[in-house]
């Protein structure tokens, strides 16, 4: 643990982007990519309803990714803060939390989705092709809940740590097998879009296998023993305090996905809810390297913070936005210029791609900004304020979008749908940057009382 903690506490920021960002990046595209390259194959060789399809499914693959984040999201925190204060007591007690905890909210999501898939789909808006294709689809990925929940759980610690290169390899190894196996279930052995499922729940284990061979090669800083396969229930009220603003922010991007879904299906129709689904694959994706950013940066700024480096906290969070502004700025200038060459990534029908190329600038409007959103609450979860995270990621959607979603549409129709999400962005965005005014303001003065502190020691 000594070289990990030395690293985060002493080392120089570039130095720290390229060890613990770049891969983070490269390792989150690799997970983007999961579901990218189902929507590239399905749209390629099954058709544009696939799309709609997945994306349909997609938003109960986000409850999934609620219940792993609830609890790798707090565990990540405090093993990166625990690694600053040196407490190994707390940090081997994390495995055993995240992976129980998770393992048993995702077998009761799997059971719930097998038992009421069609039900849940017509709710999201799904008809005709669209809810056929979308049921068969969701019930395969449903039976691999447990390895798409517990694989990136226990994956986030590893990140936690600072060990970025070994958690991209073995996401790659992940998305490899996906890559692989997508065109072959698909087209080769003809299964359509269950192929498409059944090659992301096996690519699914095998990023759950890679974890499980990390964790007992001795590499990690969490050492396995009887203990590390039981809760401790001593620590998991801090885990679920911090994780629960990562929880939220699934669960309401799964409503946000959910309204639009169905406002897109009442103003709209089948071709917009595929020119959704495309957009939202895109908005998905291109959040990745935004995220990467955010797992690097976490364990700088809990580490440092446990250790009363306020200063270092401060450098490392603004040199980290810039290069997340700096890249989330080039990726809206191609989608402002190149729609229509995306879209086609998806979608074979000329006409239909024409057809969404003005609302899918529209959605992606506010794209520029969101590698400041996404740092600022990555701020918050990092220095345990659970409160401003929660708040941020709530007002994203109740305060913001929501309103908007089910206001303007009613006065505009459905480009009020798809204003609503930039709107809300717009306004999220705004909130964060008045709460992170007030954050450094925070640690300006605990970094004057604990010099303070130090010097009136001393004497």
């Amino acid at each position: 643990m000594n070289d990990s903690r030395k690293d985060l506490l002493e080392m120089s920021m570039g130095k720290l982007f390229m060890k613990l960002a770049v891969p983070g990046m490269i390792g989150m595209l690799a997970v983007g990519l999961y579901n990218m390259v189902d929507a590239i194959f399905v749209g390629q060789l099954v058709g544009a309803a696939g799309v709609g399809a997945i994306t349909m499914g997609y938003n109960i693959v986000l409850v999934n990714q609620a219940i792993l984040t609830l609890f790798a999201t707090g565990a990540m925190s405090l093993l990166s803060r625990a690694m600053g204060e040196k407490d190994q007591k707390t940090i081997d007690k994390l495995f055993g939390n995240v992976l129980i905890g998770v393992s048993v909210l995702s077998v009761i999501l799997t059971a719930i989705v097998l038992s009421g898939a069609t039900n849940i789909l017509k709710f999201l808006g799904s008809k005709g092709e669209i809810l056929v294709l979308g049921e068969r689809y969701i019930k395969i990925i449903a039976l691999g809940f447990i390895f798409g929940g517990v694989g990136p759980a226990l994956n986030m610690l590893i990140r936690g740590e600072g060990n970025m290169k070994s958690a991209m390899k073995i996401v790659f190894a992940g998305m490899i097998i996906n890559i692989i196996l997508d065109p072959i279930f698909i087209s080769v052995f003809d299964m359509g879009i269950e192929g498409a499922a059944i090659a992301t729940v096996i690519s699914q284990l095998i990023y759950l296998l890679g974890d499980i061979i990390y964790f007992k090669s001795g590499k990690s800083v969490i050492k396995l023993t009887k203990r590390s396969f039981k809760l401790s229930l001593d620590i998991m009220p801090r885990i679920l305090s911090v994780g629960f603003s990562g929880m939220l922010m699934q669960v309401m991007s799964a409503v946000q996905l959910a309204i639009l879904l169905r406002l897109m299906s009442s103003y709209g129709g089948n071709n917009s809810i595929i020119i959704l689904s495309c957009a939202q694959r895109i908005l998905m994706f291109a959040f990745i390297p935004m995220w990467g950013i955010g797992q690097g940066l976490q364990p700088i700024l809990g580490a440092n913070y446990g250790a009363k480096q306020f200063d270092r906290v401060k450098r490392a969070f603004l040199s980290f936005t810039k290069i997340a502004i700096g890249i989330s700025g080039g990726l809206w200038i191609s989608f402002m210029l190149f729609p229509k060459f995306i879209l086609s990534w998806f979608i074979t029908d000329p006409i239909l791609v024409q057809f969404g190329v003005n609302n899918f600038k529209i959605y992606l409007c506010v794209f520029v900004l969101y590698g400041f959103m996404i740092t600022s609450i990555t701020l918050f979860q990092a220095l345990g304020k659970a409160g401003k995270a929660a708040i941020v990621v709530m007002g994203r959607q109740i305060l913001f979008f929501i309103p908007i979603a089910l206001i303007l549409p009613r006065f505009i129709g459905e480009l009020g749908v798809w204003l609503a999400l930039p709107l809300g962005d717009l306004l999220v965005i705004i909130l964060s940057s008045i709460f992170v005014i007030g954050e450094f303001s925070a640690l300006n003065n605990k970094s004057k009382s604990y010099i303070n502190g130090k010097l009136k020691e001393e004497f």
